[in-house]
């Protein structure tokens, strides 16, 4: 069959790898490189060239079982190492990283500064009790209002948690602090970061995430068009008509949108109500 792929970031990837053996595969994808949020850029150093991960950058086989499997059947190498937090303040000077106690009181007068153990209490005090929002129902209470209606201190605030959603989520604090409390919790949770011990072991891809990319798309490379956006995807009984943004039409079997929900709500033509009620709830 004649299949076309929107997206060729990890998901996008996946498919075309698994059908490109029996299938004639288009991959459509609207940026100049595969692999989305894997981005890897090389930077040369005075010790030698050093491949920078700038999206996707670590994981674990507890929390990736999926990904690890796929590394291990592609036979892309992984290492361990280490994920630590760390803030720096201009405006206050405060500076400490998370990693070990040492560190933790990077700047010795913090030992005597009655804020930063009030940050510290707030810490361990907030891995006891975040999970409490798993037990409630709804997702409406935003991380504002949790931190709000439990009295969390300014310092745990301003200079622990905000700045740790912004990191994970890549955002500005003030679009972190609207986000679910629940969504928040959830993640923190899954990955063992509301705990002070028996973390999981993180690991990277061995020479940059790209190589996993390299690897995936060795037997469907010459198929992929890049700088390529698909404006319109419309279906009929038996085939699926694609406009792409250079104006080529293009006629397939079966398309799989492996893109963002309200992209692909964009592109269809003739959504269905329940395909519009889905989409858009992104």
């Amino acid at each position: 069959m004649r299949i076309a792929i929107v997206g060729a970031g990890i998901s996008g990837l996946v498919a075309a790898y698994h059908l490109a053996d029996e299938h004639e595969l288009t991959v459509f994808e609207a940026n100049d490189y595969i692999g989305g949020h894997t981005n890897t850029v090389p930077v040369d150093d005075a010790v030698g060239r050093v491949y920078v991960d700038t999206g996707f950058i670590v994981f674990n086989p507890s929390n990736y079982p999926n990904f690890s499997a796929l590394l291990d059947v592609l036979g892309v190498e992984s290492q361990p190492t280490e994920m630590s937090f760390s803030v720096r303040c201009d405006r206050s000077g405060l500076e400490y990283n998370g990693t070990n106690l040492n560190t933790v009181f990077a700047q010795r007068r913090n030992l005597l500064s009655a804020r930063f153990w009030r940050m510290l209490r707030d810490i361990l005090r907030f891995g006891r009790e975040a999970t409490d929002v798993l037990q409630q129902s709804g997702d409406s209470q935003s991380v504002d209002d949790f931190v709000r209606e439990r009295g969390y201190g300014r310092e745990f605030v301003h200079n622990y948690l905000l700045p740790l959603g912004a990191s994970l989520w890549s955002c500005p604090v003030g679009t972190f602090s609207g986000f679910p409390i629940r969504f928040v919790v959830e993640f923190l949770d899954n990955h063992r970061m509301l705990q002070v011990s028996n973390r999981p072991q993180w690991r990277v891809v061995k020479g940059g995430s790209f190589c996993y990319v390299e690897k995936l798309a060795e037997g469907f490379r010459s198929s992929t068009r890049l700088r390529c956006p698909v404006v319109h995807v419309s279906r009929s009984a038996d085939s699926v008509t694609i406009r792409d943004g250079n104006g080529e039409v293009s006629q397939f079997d079966h398309v799989v949108l492996a893109c963002h929900a309200d992209q692909a709500l964009r592109m269809l033509t003739d959504p269905s109500p329940l395909e519009t009620e889905i989409l858009e709830s992104f």
